[in-house]
């Protein structure tokens, strides 16, 4: 369930990121903008330690928060207690922004427009626009307004972001048979198209290929296999974290039906791990499949 004040944790990362946003003569002149920007060690430390009382000090004594409900929160403390809840209810949670324009309406009033999203440590990502208004105060720049709103539902290519990583060329780890697989956006960005071959010494096993989407009516990333000898089969996608759980059934060329419990980890860009549980074929148990290393192939 979402938290009323999402866009009040996000918006303080915000204060890190304005100069993104700003043109480039005003980020290299702007004395306003340089003491936004100066504050992003404080805001990261208070952040990452879920320190509500830190955050709240960006914000005026007698500041605003309308969230995209319309409810009003007035005043520091009561914000304070909001960031409270917030960080009880979505602990480990991580935050995205995208900082869409900064202008000064004044030159004590700076205002800023954006886009954040929350992903809790389960994965699930929620997402809201924002206006802030940013008030000089005492020679501190302060939250004197935020205004919440419901975000545009996000684009297939945006929910499939989440695998950009993949992009580009993987081989497994030692072993007797040998995988590589290579993966590229479709046109349009809104698929992920995947090759891969299985060999074993200088032959080739098996090939085929994967395409990556996510499906409006499932709510999920979905994919669809072929491979070289006639086979097919489909897997929905569910993420842990780091971890995608992905649910396969597949038909074999023979009409053999198979399933599998798959696990792909995310370890860092150039490393990632594959395992797979739960295995049948015909209904007939088989054995698992340990976890697997997987290297990036980096380009000669």
């Amino acid at each position: 369930m979402k938290s009323r004040p999402i866009a009040i944790v996000a918006i303080n990362y915000v204060l890190i990121s304005t100069a993104l946003a700003a043109d480039t003569a005003e980020k290299s002149t702007s004395p306003e903008t340089t003491a936004i920007t100066n504050q992003v060690a404080e805001y990261a430390k208070a952040y990452n330690a879920g320190d509500a009382k830190a955050l709240a000090k960006y914000f005026t004594d007698d500041a605003e928060y309308t969230d995209e409900n319309g409810q009003l929160t007035q005043g520091r403390s009561d914000i304070e207690e909001l960031l409270t809840d917030t960080f009880a209810e979505n602990k480990g949670a991580t935050l995205d922004v995208q900082v869409d324009s900064v202008r000064p309406l004044d030159s004590d009033l700076y205002e800023e427009k954006g886009t954040t999203t929350v992903t809790s440590s389960s994965g699930d990502r929620q997402s809201s626009s924002y206006t802030a208004l940013h008030a000089r105060k005492n020679g501190e720049w302060l939250i004197s307004r935020l205004f919440e709103f419901p975000a545009a539902e996000p684009t297939p290519g945006q929910q499939l972001s989440q695998l950009a990583w993949m992009v580009g060329m993987w081989k497994d780890r030692g072993g007797s048979t040998s995988v590589e697989t290579k993966a590229d956006w479709a046109r349009g960005n809104n698929f992920l198209t995947r090759t891969f071959k299985i060999s074993q010494g200088d032959g080739v096993l098996l090939e085929g290929w994967q395409i990556i989407g996510w499906d409006p009516i499932e709510n999920r990333i979905r994919s669809w296999i072929f491979d070289s000898e006639g086979g097919y089969g489909q897997a929905f996608w569910t993420r842990d974290g780091n971890r995608w759980l992905l649910k396969e059934t597949r038909v074999s060329a023979d009409g053999s039906e198979s399933s599998a419990e798959q696990t792909l980890t995310y370890v860092d860009q150039d490393h990632c791990t594959f395992e797979s549980a739960n295995r049948t074929l015909n209904g007939d148990l088989q054995p698992n499949i340990d976890k697997i290393e997987i290297d990036r192939v980096k380009s000669q």
